[in-house]
Parts: structure tokens; sequence; C-alpha cells
């Protein structure tokens, strides 16, 4: 758009429409906030998180190590919480 063109069509605006910069940027942003909302909705967090872990495990070199390192996991989270202590009873 030539300037010419561009003051005339920004005249137009602040004075016919009183349209200042504030309001375009105040739109803009509310737009831009009401977008953002509608996409979040969408969004299915679960379904991400779980394909994003099948894709990290679908590219270990060695399947077999990670499936052992995570059996080791469970196992020291298990024997932590399910310790048992015992003591023997003096007659």
């Amino acid at each position: 758009m030539s300037d010419n063109k561009y003051k005339m069509f920004r005249n137009f605006m602040v004075n016919e429409l009183g349209i200042s910069r504030d309001d375009i940027k105040e739109w803009t942003m509310q737009a831009v906030k009401e977008t953002v909302e509608k996409e979040m909705r969408s969004v299915d967090a679960k379904k991400i998180a779980y394909d994003l872990a099948r894709y990290e495990i679908k590219n270990v070199y060695d399947y077999s190590y990670q499936r052992d390192v995570v059996r080791g996991a469970i196992g020291d989270v298990v024997r932590n919480s399910l310790s048992v202590s015992v003591k023997l009873k003096e007659e």
C-alpha cells in the first residue's frame, strides 16, 4: 500500500470511525486470547503424554535394557513403600 493510501486509510479509521491504535491492540489481544483458550480446550493432555511416552519407548535402541531399568525402578519403589520391620519377641 502506498504511503498516500495508508494515510487516507488511517485518517478514515481515526477521524471517521474513531478507532485508535489502542483499540486495535486491545481487539487483537482479545482475539488472540479467545483463540488460544479455544485451542487449549481441544487439547487432550493424556493422549499427548501417552503418545510421547510410546514414541520414546519405540525409539529406544535396546528395549530390553529399558524394560529392566523400569522394572528395577518399580521394584525399588515397591520395596521402599512396603518395607516391614520385624522384631523378635523375647520370652
